[in-house]
């Protein structure tokens, strides 16, 4: 029986007190001081932490990430946070990003390890910016997590209250998983998860070739990357204390791992398609991007120095050699 104890709330919000961008020392600091002091805790070469719990009796593997997508950290690296005691909604000052996206994944993780919850729990770096730890895990860490015959990959990484995701531009997990899953979560009172196929990218998606049922979970966050985000509390609560309590084990596994309903390459030309009818969107709606601006917390003044920084590179010849390629970037809202 793994140690169900009433979730710590303080611990939600100590981490989300901390802003961690990709790469920041902000971050490097948080993963060295709340991960690797856990004693088997093995962080690979890319950066990448992995605690394994009971091995032998599992062969799932949980997923989160430490980075958030804070662009440009406050001089501490902390929110001001607020909590609305009617709704028991956790929100900042508007001033910054909450980060629930996925300082909220990194709790219940941190949670279930500490239950002894058997699993391999993930705690992937640089999904902000495309994925990249998950994508390098995937190459170099391959042998060890072949080791573990893993059948399933389960995110904490997705907005909102409802969904078990199937898809992530392609098939990342069987209905039959997704449905099953469903169940097991709603038999706390009030929940209604159900097979989603509109999820697009998180770190789980990394994993399709090598693991069979590959998903993401609903964990009552929304308005993510902005600064409007906003965590419910209680939900977040009761989903917890439900994780604790599933027998993951028992789960289905029918997804092949060759099984994909469309390749990704068509899934980024979506992309790219945003990309180039971007200032058509503009000009048709010049008040409601600038309303959007806001609410990512892009400032005037530093919108005018990006601007005045584009404009310098478009004054400034580039050399012929010098790819492209390397200026794209997908989107924020392309994510989750």
């Amino acid at each position: 029986m793994f140690a169900i104890t009433k979730p710590d709330v303080q611990k939600l919000f100590n981490i989300l007190e901390i802003q961690r961008p990709s790469g920041s020392q902000s971050e490097e600091d948080w993963v060295t001081n709340n991960l690797l002091s856990i004693p088997t805790a093995r962080m690979d070469a890319y950066g990448n932490v992995f605690v394994a719990v009971s091995m032998d009796k599992s062969n799932t593997m949980f997923s989160c990430h430490t980075d958030t997508v804070h662009p440009k950290p406050h001089a501490d690296f902390k929110n001001k946070l607020v909590i609305d005691p009617m709704t028991n909604h956790l929100f900042t000052d508007h001033k910054s990003q909450l980060g629930a996206d996925d300082g909220t994944g990194i709790w219940f993780m941190l949670a279930m390890i500490d239950a002894k919850v058997p699993g391999l729990y993930a705690f992937h770096r640089d999904e902000e910016v495309g994925g990249l730890g998950s994508d390098e895990s995937a190459k170099i860490n391959k042998e060890y997590l072949a080791s573990f015959n893993l059948e399933r990959c389960i995110a904490f990484d997705r907005h909102y209250y409802e969904d078990v995701i199937t898809h992530q531009g392609t098939r990342c997990a069987s209905d039959t998983f997704a449905q099953a899953l469903s169940d097991q979560l709603n038999i706390t009172p009030g929940f209604k998860f159900k097979p989603c196929d509109s999820g697009v990218f998180t770190d789980s998606a990394n994993y399709t070739h090598m693991i069979p049922e590959c998903t993401n979970l609903s964990v009552g966050y929304w308005s993510q990357h902005t600064i409007k985000e906003t965590q419910d509390v209680g939900f977040a609560e009761k989903l917890l204390d439900r994780l604790l309590q599933i027998n993951w084990e028992s789960l289905p596994t029918v997804r092949d791992v060759t099984d994909n309903d469309s390749p990704f390459d068509e899934f980024d030309f979506m992309y790219d398609k945003f990309n180039m009818d971007m200032l058509d969107l503009c000009e048709q709606h010049p008040a409601i991007i600038a309303e959007i601006l806001e609410d990512y917390g892009v400032g005037v003044s530093e919108l005018q120095e990006l601007v005045d920084e584009k404009l310098d590179l478009i004054t400034t010849p580039m050399a012929d050699d010098q790819p492209l390629d390397h200026w794209y970037m997908p989107p924020w809202n392309g994510y989750k």
